[in-house]
């Protein structure tokens, strides 16, 4: 399901124009929300979500255990990273809410509130880097459960330094930290 180009099917739809012609031409939410509006965007988010997160509910009611449903969500995130060239934040947001409700809930108060101040990329930096921690204050005697949040993490800042399509390599420690904290693609 990560595969699923939400954010091209979504402007197509709406406009009949590619994506990747509009705004910075990445395929998020951001790009889509920049380009087309709110609406749009917040149909892009759960889209995007949805396709980390369904897989790995589903999985859920079907008895998987938490690395397993951590797997599956991190699967998506990985399909929509690799094959449609995303970042994989909405993905991940999906897969954290699959992982454990009550985690992603408490990580949504700095995620939100770095929105409205309009500092986006590093709420969901320091949202993704909260992750763990709140699943282990949540499940101190279960602390592999934060093992998931972990590995989702991980992938997650690796997008974000790889950066979009077609971008060079980091070229400094300081280039490399403004694609993490920042999402931004410069080189």
């Amino acid at each position: 399901m990560g595969c699923i180009p939400s954010g091209r099917l979504v402007t197509r739809a709406l406009t009949g124009e590619p994506l990747s012609e509009l705004g910075d031409g990445k395929p998020g939410t951001s790009n889509v929300h920049r380009s087309l509006g709110l609406k749009p965007a917040l149909a892009v988010l759960s889209l995007d979500a949805g396709k980390a997160f369904l897989p790995a509910q589903a999985a859920r009611m079907a008895g998987a255990s938490d690395p397993l449903v951590a797997a599956i969500g991190i699967s998506a995130m990985l399909g929509h990273i690799s094959v449609v060239r995303g970042r994989g934040a909405a993905c991940a947001l999906g897969a954290a809410y699959a992982m454990d409700p009550w985690m992603m809930t408490i990580g949504l108060f700095p995620l939100a509130g770095g929105g409205l101040i309009h500092r986006h990329a590093e709420s969901v930096a320091v949202t993704a880097a909260l992750l763990p921690l709140i699943s282990l204050a949540l499940h101190r005697r279960q602390p592999a459960r934060a093992l998931g949040p972990l590995a989702m993490i991980l992938v997650l800042f690796a997008a974000r330094l790889k950066g979009s399509a077609g971008a060079p390599p980091p070229s400094s420690p300081g280039v490399a930290w403004r694609r993490v904290w920042l999402d931004r693609d410069e080189s």
